[in-house]
């Protein structure tokens, strides 16, 4: 066999990553540099960041190259023809051979660029189908990906399926989920009385319907002892802090990058969001063994949540039924171990070895 063949057998896949910025503390960017650690051994990466916001937030494998499309922010529609071009440039001269498109927003310009330039194109859903959040261009870019792309990666069946159904895409929709971080070996302290949330302060994360809720609790002689945590930081956070202030055992406290010493000191985990892709806190909280109440929005907690075995799930929009699930579990460690053993056993389908061999299985690698 001629040396240069066996060299083009042994090369590494190409593959791109394109995100907006991978500079913020949030789920979307933890997730991306979670997945292309998970695959840096088996391809050559390269981040394409649209605007850069410092390094990442998140731990980032040095193998990964970084390349960045502007040097200030952009607006992606009026900029679209010279992120086009850039992207396209780019995708030409590291000789890309397929390109992640992190976020349907950004489909917008990097589908475009990815037809223009030949190659494969992934592009990666981080919320649900039904969620825009009030922004036309991420409806346009789903369009965009339904239509022109070769592949769209959800991260829920449940939003697959309504991918399947709304926009009848022209490209294969496949479920991906995201990474849990390994299962703690530490054991679940059943005389914690910490009730954690986590998250951004805004109206999607719903705390305000949390402080409803924790307001019942109170009320309730089965919490006694029992502490809520708020952690985060975001638009509502005086409207929050307004909230609580009537409240005796609630506290908010600022925004955390490590949370393992959080999850160590809870007793609960709570979440209620009005919406979500697939969230990482609660991942986090079912590798800790936290047992977990959630409001069961449309995609998310109930591809987590095994009712019964691993936490609760409530009915959306269920203010007494959320505190109803807080305080039965208060009131019950023999449950709540047997939910923190399960919980963690459950991470097997989130593990990085599972979650990593899927995206090898999609790019090839």
């Amino acid at each position: 066999m001629r040396m240069d063949a066996l060299n083009s057998e042994d090369a590494e896949m190409r593959i791109g990553f394109v995100i907006h910025t991978i500079g913020l503390m949030g789920g979307t960017e933890r997730t991306c540099c979670a997945v292309m650690n998970g695959l840096a051994a088996y391809a050559d990466l390269t981040l394409v960041e649209v605007v850069s916001e410092g390094p990442p937030a998140y731990f980032l494998d040095e193998r990964i190259e970084r390349e960045i499309l502007s040097a200030q922010h952009v607006s992606l529609l009026w900029s679209a023809p010279r992120l086009i071009g850039g992207l396209y440039r780019l995708i030409k001269a590291r000789r890309l051979e397929a390109l992640v498109v992190v976020e349907s927003t950004h489909a917008l310009y990097a589908v475009a660029a990815a037809r223009l330039a030949g190659v494969r194109c992934i592009v990666w859903e981080h919320f649900n189908y039904n969620v825009d959040l009030g922004k036309r261009k991420r409806r346009w870019g789903r369009a965009v990906a339904a239509k022109w792309a070769d592949d769209i990666v959800t991260l829920t069946h449940r939003d697959q399926s309504i991918w399947q159904q709304k926009a009848r895409p022209s490209a294969r929709v496949h479920c991906i989920p995201n990474m849990a971080p390994p299962v703690s070996q530490e054991p679940y302290e059943t005389a914690a009385r910490t009730v954690l949330a986590l998250g951004r302060l805004s109206a999607q994360k719903g705390f305000d319907r949390l402080l409803q809720a924790w307001r019942l609790v109170e009320k309730d002689p089965r919490s006694a002892g029992w502490h809520l945590t708020i952690v985060g930081d975001g638009p509502q956070k005086a409207m929050l802090a307004e909230q609580a202030a009537s409240l005796e055992r609630v506290s908010i406290q600022p925004a955390q990058k490590d949370v393992a010493a959080l999850f160590g000191q809870a007793g609960l985990m709570a979440s209620s969001s009005r919406f979500e892709g697939l969230p990482m806190v609660l991942l986090e909280a079912a590798a800790f063994g936290v047992p977990i109440v959630a409001f069961d929005c449309e995609t998310g907690p109930a591809e987590i949540i095994v009712p019964g075995e691993t936490g609760v799930l409530v009915p959306q929009d269920d203010i007494v039924g959320l505190a109803e699930g807080v305080l039965s579990l208060m009131a019950d460690p023999e449950k709540r171990q047997a939910f923190s053993t399960n919980g963690k056993d459950r991470m097997a389908f989130f593990s990085r070895d599972h979650v990593v061999s899927l995206w090898r299985a999609l790019l090839g690698v």
